[in-house]
């Protein structure tokens, strides 16, 4: 039991004092975990050194920004953090949303409140605070490098960037060297080298792409500024410009403001370019074109395969028809000393200039020619030729409307109140070279499709034509231009100075002057020094060889003071000096120049017969078949009669026979009767001869015989070779024929 207690001490000494070595560790342990490790020294330069950032500013109980970072290191000077992985949140007003700007690596400025980061810095519009992003916002900025303001949400940069940002009307990216950002006034500026391309949410639609030095994007009022030059352009359609302004509406371009611009829509069928110095643009939801209002030096071209059309104006207003790819110009008004200039393809028709202060162009299916143009205000056109052939023309109206061809040509023209000028056929040689004018209240032209020349042309209401001495009018005319023709109607008249006709239509021919004139004719032939009026009527007349020859038709009347001649027809060559009338003649002349016509007063003579001719130069009239001649106291028949009228001096032809008859020989079944107051002496022959100046009548030929008759009663009967009496002193003188003495019978008295 000795033996056994000391091994048991030994036992618990070893175990109480293991316990205790046990315990001793344990605490040492404990207290080594217990113990912090001692902090690493910081750079001189650092104040502090963290992970793990947060910094927030506020408004009431409203959190404006917050701006958290993986780690920071606060510099001592000048006094800035350095971030790393920073990221700031800019909360909007409604608390939903907030702007969030993320960088690598970043400085912030508490004192300023400012950030600032030379890495890559993203910056991400509208994010919702829960759900997807709202539309009509910015979305993504890239920057190289930026600044900003952590109160205000303004950031600058001065590097490249990109952007992306989607609209309830689509979506677009862009780039610019330098931009700043102002959240407050909802403005993004682009500073140089900007471009921008939109996508409509149809992804059939044509992108829209925008180009220009300064781009500033104002979302308050959805206006996008493009300075000092500008660029747009979707695939046919392009502008160029100087300071632009475009308007969005949800996203989608709907009106642009351009200066100094200059607009092209070019297709393979189509190149249309219009330019102002104020140029306004209005697109539909899809960003098709419209409308487009040009003010100030505007300018609308439109080419083709056929020609080119050139309007300029001070105002121009452009609609489109919108198809479901395109827009294609259906109408356009000119306002404000307006021209027009349409040129055809080479050799094809005339170019015509149209000037006005208002004009209106409808173009024809496809947008690339003009069908019709409608003149609002007085206007002029001018056709200026393009061929040897064609002569240059010149119109002024109101209210023209111009039709044209499909090939660009004009196909018809109206207008009222007009008044035109054409020029000399430049291929015929004339000795004037004074131009047709015309004027009328109304006016309607064709003209060849093909060719553009013009075909008719016709003038009513108050027509009046001059082509140099030559005028004409009449309610209505007809100008056929192939055959250089104009037809008068109702109430028709042409003049020069030598004359005038009158008539219900007259035919002119305007390269030679040549007409015809039909329908109630009456025409007068002017006095002169040699002639006095001649005038004449008849139901159709015609004048050719520059008014040489003249010819009346039907109930021809030709009269020249008392003198007159009646026939179906009557042709006259003033050339010839020569008349000649058919068909039935009645022909009444006045004596008023002989001895006896002085000495008692005119003295007419009438004469009818089938035909009649009179030569100017001879003075002589000739009368054939059925002749009657009747003067005073005198009456001649026969089939043939020539007249010789007195000598007179005459410097031109006197187309109307006048003047006393100096002799007349009669042919052909002479009959003659010399009425006095108490006697009459009736004679016949073969011939006749009359000498005014004595007053002797000479019968000769067959059986020429001669009865004198007193108070009716036959005194003597009287027959020979030659039968001559003289009615001045009663005296006859026969002379027999051979182998035939005279014979005289006398009545013996009861």
């Amino acid at each position: 039991m000795r033996r056994v207690a000391p091994y048991l001490l030994f036992a618990v000494i070893l175990a109480i004092a293991g316990w205790t070595w046990f315990s001793y560790q344990l605490r040492l342990d404990v207290q080594k975990r217990n113990t912090s490790t001692p902090p690493t020294l910081l750079p001189s330069t650092l104040n502090s050194k963290a992970e793990g950032f947060v910094y927030a500013t506020s408004e009431g109980n409203r959190t404006v920004a917050e701006l958290r970072a993986k780690d920071y290191r606060e510099v001592k000077d000048p006094p800035y953090m350095q971030l790393d992985q920073m990221e700031l949140r800019l909360f909007h007003e409604d608390g939903k949303s907030f702007d969030l700007v993320k960088a690598q690596k970043g400085n912030f400025y508490p004192a300023d409140g400012r950030l600032s980061s030379e890495d890559d810095v993203e910056v991400q519009m509208a994010v919702p605070v829960e759900g997807t992003p709202a539309n009509g916002r910015i979305l993504n900025i890239n920057a190289k490098g930026a600044n900003l303001e952590i109160k205000t949400g303004k950031m600058t940069t001065r590097g490249h960037v990109e952007f992306l940002f989607h609209q309830e009307g689509g979506e677009g990216s862009g780039h610019a060297d330098g931009a700043e950002y102002d959240p407050q006034l909802k403005e993004l500026h682009l500073l140089h080298n900007s471009f921008l391309k939109w996508q409509p949410k149809d992804p059939k639609a044509p992108p829209m792409e925008v180009e220009a030095d300064d781009v500033r994007y104002r979302e308050v009022d959805s206006k996008v500024l493009l300075s000092p030059w500008s660029k747009m352009r979707k695939q046919d359609f392009s502008l160029n410009a100087a300071t632009s302004e475009v308007t969005l509406e949800k996203g989608t371009i709907r009106h642009v403001t351009a200066l100094d611009a200059q607009g092209l829509d070019k297709t393979p069928n189509r190149h249309l370019d219009y330019a102002a110095k104020h140029l306004n643009i209005d697109f539909n939801e899809a960003g098709l074109v419209e409308k487009i209002i040009a003010e100030e030096d505007a300018r609308l071209n439109t080419i083709g395969d056929s020609g080119k059309t050139n309007t300029t104006a001070r105002r121009m207003d452009l609609f489109f028809l919108i198809n479901e790819k395109e827009s294609i110009l259906e109408k356009a008004l000119a306002n404000g000393k307006a021209v027009l200039e349409s040129t055809p393809a080479a050799n094809k028709g005339e170019t015509k200039i149209l000037r006005s202060e208002s004009v209106e162009l409808k173009m024809r299916k496809g947008g690339q020619e003009i069908e019709i143009v409608q003149v609002h205000a007085p206007g002029t056109i001018d056709f200026i030729p393009t061929r040897p052939t064609q002569r240059r023309r010149h119109l002024e109206g109101e209210r023209m409307t111009i039709t044209y061809a499909a090939n660009n040509q004009i196909e018809s023209f109206r207008s009222t109140n007009v008044t035109t000028r054409t020029e000399p056929d430049p291929t015929t040689p004339k000795k004037s070279t004074a131009p047709t004018l015309t004027s009328s209240k109304d006016l309607a032209a064709r003209f060849d499709p093909k060719t553009g020349d013009l075909l008719r042309m016709e003038q009513w209401n108050d027509f009046k034509y001059q082509e140099g001495d030559r005028r004409a009018q009449a309610q209505q005319a007809v100008q056929e231009n192939a055959a250089n023709r104009i037809t008068l109607t109702q109430n028709a008249r042409v003049w020069d100075p030598t004359g005038s006709t009158d008539a219900n239509e007259i035919v002119l021919n305007q390269k030679t002057g040549e007409f015809i004139a039909t329908g109630n004719v009456r025409s007068t032939r002017e006095a002169d020094k040699s002639n006095p009026v001649t005038q004449a009527t008849a139901a159709r007349m015609e004048a050719r060889e520059s008014n040489t020859l003249i010819r009346y038709e039907g109930s021809a009347v030709l009269w020249q003071g008392e003198n007159r001649l009646r026939a179906p027809r009557i042709d006259i060559d003033r050339k010839q000096g020569q008349l000649r009338a058919t068909g039935g003649i009645i022909h009444q002349m006045v004596d008023e120049k002989s001895a006896a016509a002085r000495k008692s007063g005119p003295i007419l003579t009438n004469v009818k017969a089938a035909d009649m001719f009179y030569s100017d130069k001879d003075r002589v009239v000739e009368y054939r078949t059925g002749v009657l001649m009747t003067r005073p106291g005198l009456e001649v028949k026969s089939n043939q009669l020539r007249a010789y009228l007195e000598p007179e001096d005459t410097e031109r032809f006197n187309e109307q026979p006048s003047g006393g008859i100096e002799k007349a020989f009669a042919y052909g079944a002479v009959n003659i009767v010399e009425t006095g107051s108490e006697r009459t002496r009736k004679g016949n022959g073969e011939t006749g001869e009359y000498y005014t100046a004595d007053s002797r009548l000479v019968l000769e030929g067959g059986k020429s015989e001669m009865v004198d008759i007193v108070k009716g009663v036959e005194q003597r009967r009287t027959s020979g070779k030659q039968l001559s009496w003289f009615a001045n002193n009663n005296k006859i003188i026969v002379d027999g024929q051979e182998k035939k003495p005279a014979l005289s019978t006398l009545q013996r008295k009861r």
